[in-house]
């Protein structure tokens, strides 16, 4: 952690592209790809913006699709602290799409989302923001 915040630092992974590598999170936001985000993000490979999501229980497929309507195969559903329930009616949903849900943690997403972009995976991340 830095000595000034409260926001977590993950070990920086050398890029020379524009790929959106996670650096930090916590605080309230995001450090990605050397941009600071205040709040929650939607994170694509080259892209990420702010995102303002329902609670994970009220979160739908329709909702997600609208923030990135060519989503890839994979989807990381970072929730905040560990999730309480698997959110089945949403996998369910993003399935019949063809996007497979991982749901989990946001530190986990965080973690997730570095390793799948270092192997060229085709992936978004939805992050909620944590303190």
């Amino acid at each position: 952690m830095d000595k000034h915040s409260d926001l977590v630092t993950i070990k920086t992974i050398q890029s020379e592209n524009d790929l959106q590598i996670i650096h930090g999170y916590g605080d309230g936001g995001f450090r990605i790809s050397g941009n600071r985000f205040s709040g929650s993000v939607f994170v694509t490979p080259r892209h990420t913006r702010l995102w303002s999501p329902a609670a994970p229980e009220k979160l739908t497929a329709s909702a997600i699709i609208d923030v990135a309507p060519a989503l890839p195969p994979l989807l990381l559903l970072g929730v905040g602290a560990a999730p309480l329930s698997p959110l089945q009616t949403l996998a369910d949903d993003l399935k019949q799409q063809g996007i497979a849900l991982e749901l989990m943690s946001t530190a986990a997403a965080c973690r997730t989302w570095n390793v799948l972009i270092s192997e060229g995976r085709n992936a978004a991340a939805a992050l909620y923001a944590v303190a």
